[in-house]
């Protein structure tokens, strides 16, 4: 078996679901290809790698308001809340790739004005306390929240990763989504888990 069949069938394993939408499947293993290479950052484990790529096709699944970006080549900017777990990983996902034409870029939040320049932002876990006054405006600001603890869903966050034995997947709360006035694509909803939707 060569090694991008192998990496394939490993991804595939990764993410835990079967007769998954080709789509999608298409793209997560297209970064899963490079993450599961010898190249790969030894220092960054393998939940780290994966959750890099779910980030990454995040922002492909996931529709921002038409008034979010300023202009049609604004690019999409992925903020860190103070620590970023990822290592390299992620910068080097993001490197030379566009969604919908726009570059991505990686930066660290830690003000709340910080939250009215960026598109996601991704809360490791024990960060949570600096993110109680942040959330809210996220969500006003048609941010894209996500996170990786049950503290995190609890504050009400829109997208949080879960580990199922050496399996990343991940919950949605739809409300909050919707709130942050953004769609979620019916391909991502049906490979989350939990999906939380109005009472």
């Amino acid at each position: 078996m060569t090694m991008g069949r192998l990496a394939g069938r490993r991804f595939a394993n990764a993410l835990g679901k079967r007769g998954w939408l080709a789509a999608l499947a298409a793209s997560f293993l297209s970064v899963a290809l490079l993450l599961l290479a010898p190249q790969a950052h030894a220092q960054v484990s393998k939940e780290y790698q994966l959750k890099a790529a779910f980030l990454y096709n995040f922002t492909k699944f996931v529709e921002w308001a038409p008034e979010h970006f300023k202009t049609a080549e604004s690019p999409i900017v992925i903020g860190m809340l103070a620590k970023n777990p990822f290592g390299p990983e992620l910068e080097r996902i993001v490197q030379g790739r566009k969604v919908n034409g726009r570059e991505l870029v990686i930066k660290t939040v830690g003000s709340p004005g910080d939250v009215l320049t960026i598109d996601l932002l991704f809360t490791a876990a024990g960060e949570e306390p600096a993110l109680a006054n942040l959330l809210d405006p996220a969500h006003a600001a048609g941010v894209l929240t996500v996170g990786e603890s049950q503290r995190f869903t609890k504050l009400g966050g829109i997208i949080t990763f879960t580990m199922e034995a050496d399996k990343v997947r991940f919950e949605i709360n739809q409300e909050m989504a919707e709130k942050a006035r953004l769609k979620i694509s019916s391909q991502l909803l049906k490979l989350a888990v939990v999906v939380r939707k109005k009472p």
